[in-house]
């Protein structure tokens, strides 16, 4: 028997060493795209760095005056809806070619302070009641609504209530704190906020729980966005997640609102900063206050953007709401399609 077990540690030695580090796995930028490509490497560490990237965006039309305050935008029933983070309780459906409202459902019962965004999962839609421009909220919430009770107009609304684990500081500071918050995504099981730090120019991923309640959401990670952070959508078949944002300058206005997107994607789960992180900017000299982003299908992503308006030494600056589309198949096709083959 030990002649027996010695020939064939032997032979597998002599395997090994004819056919290479079969059994090694190497560490690296795993995505063809990224400049520091390792076609060596199999497991994926985060690596991956970017040449400066610029992509088409398409205007498809601007937003009845209804929803000119569009801060979210879903896709459900087969449809584009969005809803104004102020003054009314409707969300509205929109046409995906021009822009224009088709339909519209009121929520009863429903206080909107500041929704900055809403998410959702098979079951309900989450309203993120969390805005927070002066750092000062203590009332931060998110009411999940049944979907099907809000279809028959029938509402079954609970509330998840939270703060934030290392906000000590609530004194008002306007567009100066780092725990205002106008993203999120919905998982199995956890709530992600992506937070809109106006100070550092960075996102927070802070998570709780989706049940109703009172929680504490608990610090993740940080990630440099080098802007605002304002709107998230998530595919979770293929651990995707894209958020959208715009540069923020409070003092120079012809240098902010450039908006761009963050691609994460094939990352591990709940670690939305481990895998790849590519930011991919708008067109040189588009100015938008671009608030909210969904997609359907991974590859064909819109977005709204708020109205916005301002005097600053005698200069008036308006730009409209309007909806936008992007074609990312460019960026993430061969991921998706690798992500398909391998499942």
């Amino acid at each position: 028997m030990v002649s027996v077990m010695r020939t064939f540690f032997v032979f597998f030695g002599f395997f090994i060493a004819t056919t290479g580090t079969i059994l090694a796995q190497v560490c690296g930028c795993t995505d063809s795209q990224a400049v520091n490509y390792n076609a060596d490497a199999t497991i994926n560490d985060g690596s991956c760095k970017y040449a400066h990237t610029t992509f088409r965006a398409e205007v498809l039309g601007t937003l009845d005056s209804l929803v000119d305050g569009s801060s979210s935008l879903f896709y459900w029933q087969n449809g584009l809806w969005t809803y104004n983070d102020h003054a009314n309780n409707c969300i509205y459906l929109i046409d995906s070619t021009n822009a224009s409202i088709t339909d519209a459902l009121c929520v009863k019962r429903i206080k909107n302070q500041d929704t900055e965004e809403i998410a959702q999962d098979s079951l309900y839609l989450y309203f993120g009641d969390f805005g927070n421009n002066s750092g000062r909220r203590k009332n931060l919430q998110i009411l999940r609504v049944n979907k099907e009770s809000f279809a028959k107009q029938v509402f079954q609304i609970d509330t998840i209530r939270f703060s934030y684990e290392d906000q000590t500081d609530f004194t008002a500071r306007l567009n100066a704190t780092d725990f205002d918050c106008e993203a999120f995504i919905v998982t199995d099981d956890s709530i992600y906020l992506f937070t809109k730090q106006w100070v550092s120019a960075q996102t927070t991923v802070y998570s709780l729980p989706k049940t109703p309640g009172i929680h504490v959401a608990h610090r993740r990670d940080t990630y440099n966005t080098k802007g605002l952070i304002t709107g998230a959508t998530y595919i979770p078949e293929y651990q995707l997640v894209v958020l959208c944002g715009y540069d923020y300058d409070k003092n120079h206005i012809l240098s902010a609102l450039h908006p761009f997107l963050i691609l994460l994607y094939d990352f591990k789960d709940g670690s939305f900063f481990s895998g790849n992180k590519r930011r991919l900017d708008f067109p040189s000299g588009t100015k938008a206050q671009i608030e909210a982003i969904t997609t359907s299908n991974g590859l064909d992503f819109y977005l709204t953007s708020e109205h916005f308006h301002t005097t600053r030494m005698g200069l008036t600056f308006d730009f409209p709401a309007q909806l936008w589309r992007v074609d990312l198949r460019k960026y993430l096709l061969p991921y998706l399609k690798s992500k398909s083959k391998n499942d």
